[in-house]
């Protein structure tokens, strides 16, 4: 059995570091993460009545009074195993979905399209504080990568210098990723939090909010330094609309509300239904839908309609990520039910036994990696403490998983390629990490140690 739990590990760690390689060696990591996940679990089902035996005390009453054989483990696994982890998964896949959906019939009915028009400014510095603040603030209420593909849009029709454009795209990468961490609807990680139960949404955004603040404010400051002068504006181009006329102030600002006000909404949804945050999303999708067809009925049917300079959604957020993260939740699944993590954390809960330090490790890890894996593996390896009453900090709302959404975020801003959202921006504005190691990843790291030194603050004062 600890053969093929190392087998497990190996294939796993390997298949890690070709996903974090996707730049060099050209290898899609979606591809990467499917392929190592069913060949854990594959490998799992050479020893699955060990495993069972050892994590699962329920298989006994599945069983019945029956004796073990081949079909009713695979039976099990199949019903009672699996499903568990690929449930997980598509919540926060279909949750995902619905956010990005809900963008583009915003962006679709040019609800942003002030934006472009309110951003244009001659301070360079200015430029960066405003564009940051509005990321940040957006990608608590989408998701980071939403943003970012978004706001770099936004950015890529006001900014002409390409020297600047590399600033302001590294700028609004942190600020969407610190944005995405204090919310449980900003990110896939903080997302996952939710849907496992670890977190409630007041409690975790209070938690995380001034850290998070903070160490995009640090940044912002460490990066102006950087900048000089003014904007180089790019030329406007009036866009010809043909049959496809705007919709009017009132409609738009409808479309936005039902957007904005609907995501807000969803946290009390779950509150009060019980359903799983998705169902909500998926609502909220609808009722906006809806509002889209009535505000354009005077254009449906119409064969022209304007093409937006818009980096669609479904290029990023599309089969290849839903498949990646499937593919990473079977890994980590794997992981978990061979007893690695449990055998992990009882080491890590002996020898280091300090919440900062397994958080710390955490960033550097997701930077090096990829924050997604680290964080479904963090909650995997701490189950959430129930016992009433108790102050560790693996309780619901405890500060070792706002540290581990925190750490994650900052980590994966650190390199860049340890977040999709960086990754994202890298390809968009095709950056070279050896650029950004020289002038972005020290400043990154100084931000999380100022996030940090308030975080750790503001909970044990």
């Amino acid at each position: 059995m600890v053969l093929t739990t190392l087998v497990i590990v190996a294939v796993l760690f390997v298949g890690y570091i070709l996903m974090s390689t996707e730049h060099i060696n050209h290898i899609n990591r979606a591809a990467v993460a499917m392929f190592c996940g069913v060949v854990a679990w594959v490998i799992y089902m050479f020893n699955a009545g060990t495993y069972l035996d050892l994590v699962h005390p329920e298989y006994k009453s599945f069983l019945g009074g029956a004796v073990s054989n081949h079909e009713t483990v695979k039976n099990f696994i199949a019903n009672s195993v699996i499903v568990r982890y690929v449930g997980e998964a598509c919540a926060v896949i279909l949750f995902l979905i619905a956010t990005n959906t809900i963008v583009e019939v915003m962006n679709n009915n040019g609800v942003f399209d002030s934006l472009v028009k309110w951003l244009r400014m001659r301070s360079s510095r200015r430029f960066l504080w405003v564009i940051t603040l509005l990321t940040f603030f957006i990608s608590a209420n989408i998701d980071n990568l939403t943003t970012v593909i978004l706001m770099i849009s936004i950015m890529g029709q006001i900014v002409k210098s390409r020297y600047q454009k590399l600033i302001y795209a590294c700028a609004i990468m942190v600020a969407s990723n610190l944005g995405g961490s204090f919310t449980v609807i900003g990110d896939m990680t903080t997302l996952m939090m939710w849907v496992k139960g670890v977190v409630t949404p007041t409690a975790f955004s209070l938690g995380l909010f001034l850290p998070a603040f903070i160490a995009m404010a640090v940044f912002n400051l460490l990066v102006s330094g950087m900048l000089h002068g003014k904007v180089e504006v790019a030329s406007v181009l009036d866009r010809y609309d043909g049959d496809d006329s705007p919709l009017t102030p009132f409609q738009k600002i409808l479309i936005l509300a039902i957007g904005i006000v609907g995501l807000w909404s969803i946290p009390t949804f779950h509150y009060l239904t019980s359903l799983p945050p998705f169902i909500g999303a998926l609502c909220v999708l609808a009722l906006i839908w809806v509002a889209d067809g009535i505000c354009n009925l005077e254009r449906n049917g119409m064969d022209m309609f304007v093409q937006r300079r818009y980096y669609k959604n479904t290029e990023f957020v599309g089969m290849r990520i839903i498949l990646y993260f499937i593919g990473i939740s079977l890994g980590v699944g794997a992981l978990c039910e061979s007893g690695f993590l449990n055998d992990a954390s009882v080491w890590l809960t002996e020898h280091v036994g300090t919440t900062y330090v397994y958080g710390i490790a955490a960033g550097i890890l997701s930077g090096v990696v990829d924050n997604v894996p680290l964080v479904m593996i963090g909650l995997n390896m701490f189950p959430m403490d129930t016992v009433a009453g108790s102050t560790s900090a693996f309780v619901q709302n405890g500060t070792y998983w706002q540290l581990l959404s925190y750490s994650c975020a900052m980590g994966g801003s650190a390199l860049m390629l340890g977040s999709l959202a960086g990754h994202s921006v890298m390809q968009l504005e095709n950056i070279r990490i050896s650029w950004f190691l020289r002038n972005m990843t020290w400043r990154v790291l100084v931000s999380w140690l100022a996030g940090m030194l308030v975080f750790w603050i503001t909970h044990t004062f």
